[in-house]
Parts: structure tokens; C-alpha cells; sequence
């Protein structure tokens, strides 16, 4: 499985000739799932034990609240992440499946396994340095994202994201049967948007 790290295009090329199978995609986004609960628990733990005695009360339902939504929110992502890619290639009469453009997008995720682990890294560390008793919200959202360890994370994580490009690249290569151009543009469109928008958060580009 790990070739598709190295070489997505001789992988996709073997990996369609055979059955659809998900027994490894739901593994791939488990482990997304189980990081993400993580983050979110060890998020809304140190937000929560900020507060107030009375509101930090809630914090284990917030946490509860936390991880059910990152756990949807990665799946979500997933069939987002496909249903996006499959209409965009519908541009460049792209032909196939949608069940295989999910099982081939979901190996683009694995480079995100790591870059959630480093993302868990930085927003801890983030979070530790925030004085949660600013009253004003947009002072808070400044002062975190003007932190260098959200934006040493945020950069990272641009990085880790063109690298899952490269793969879906090829996954969409073969499981749209689209050439090699239109399926990066396929995929390029709205890895690009997401990368502007990511800049543009984190003050980057000067605008």
C-alpha cells in the first residue's frame, strides 16, 4: 500500500484491474478519524479548562461534542473530497464510478495521516501559549493565527496536501479514465482554491 507514496501512477494502473475493495480505504480514514478525535479532545480540554469553573464544567460534553464531529467530519470530507473531483471531470468527460473514485481518492489521504500528527503537534502547542480569557473573539482568532507554530503548521500542511494531490492525480487519472492534464486540472482547481484560502488565513500573501 505504501507504493502509492511513491509511485501512484504503477499502483493505480494494477489497483484498476481489480474489484473495488474497502476494507483498506475505511482503514486509511479510520486512522484520520482516531487523530482527529484526538485533536479535538485535547482542543476543547484546554479551551475549556481556560474558562470559568462553571462553564469548565461542561468541558467533558464539549470534548464528547468535539470528537463526534471530527469523526463525521472526516468522512464527510472523504466523500466531499470524491463527489468534488467526480463533477469537476464530468467537465472533461470523465467516465467511471463513483465507489472507485472514493476507494482511489481515499489512498490520497495517507500523507495526511502524518500531517494530522504534526498539526496535533502545533495546535497543542498553539493552544498552550492562547490566554483564553479574551472576551473578544476576533482578538482571539488574531491571536492564534498569528501564532508561528499555526503558521509553521499551516505551511506544513500545504506541503502534505500537495503531496496527496500528486496521488489523487493519478487515482483520478485511472479511476476516471481521464489523461494525465485534464485530471490534474481535475484535482488542481480546488487543491488550489484551498491553498489560497489557507495563505490568505494565515496572512501569507500581503493582502
Amino acid at each position: 500500500m505504501l507504493e502509492v507514496l511513491t509511485d501512484p501512477n504503477g499502483f493505480f494502473n494494477r489497483k484498476i484491474n481489480h474489484d473495488i475493495e474497502w476494507k483498506t480505504p475505511l482503514i486509511i480514514m479510520a486512522v484520520l478519524a482516531v487523530i482527529g478525535a484526538i485533536s479535538a479532545y485535547t482542543v476543547t480540554m484546554k479551551i475549556m479548562g481556560a474558562l470559568p469553573e462553571e462553564a469548565a464544567a461542561f468541558a467533558g460534553i464539549g470534548a464528547v461534542f468535539g470528537i463526534i464531529g471530527a469523526i463525521i467530519g472526516i468522512f464527510f470530507m472523504w466523500i466531499l473530497y470524491s463527489a468534488v473531483f467526480y463533477i469537476i471531470s464530468l467537465v472533461f468527460h470523465g467516465e467511471g464510478d463513483f465507489k472507485r473514485v472514493m476507494e482511489f481518492v481515499s489512498y490520497g489521504f495517507i500523507p495526511n495521516i502524518a500531517g494530522s500528527i504534526v498539526s496535533l503537534y502545533f495546535t497543542n502547542k498553539v493552544f498552550s501559549n492562547i490566554d483564553f480569557s479574551m472576551t473578544d473573539p476576533q482578538l482571539l482568532q488574531e491571536a492564534i493565527l498569528s501564532d508561528p507554530s499555526m503558521r509553521i503548521a499551516g505551511i506544513l500542511g500545504i506541503i502534505f496536501l500537495l503531496w496527496s494531490a500528486n496521488i489523487w492525480m493519478f487515482g483520478l487519472m485511472y479511476s476516471r479514465n481521464l489523461s494525465f492534464k485534464n485530471s490534474a486540472m481535475t484535482v488542481g482547481i480546488p487543491v488550489l482554491i484551498y491553498i489560497l484560502y489557507t495563505l490568505l488565513n494565515l496572512k501569507l500573501l500581503g493582502v
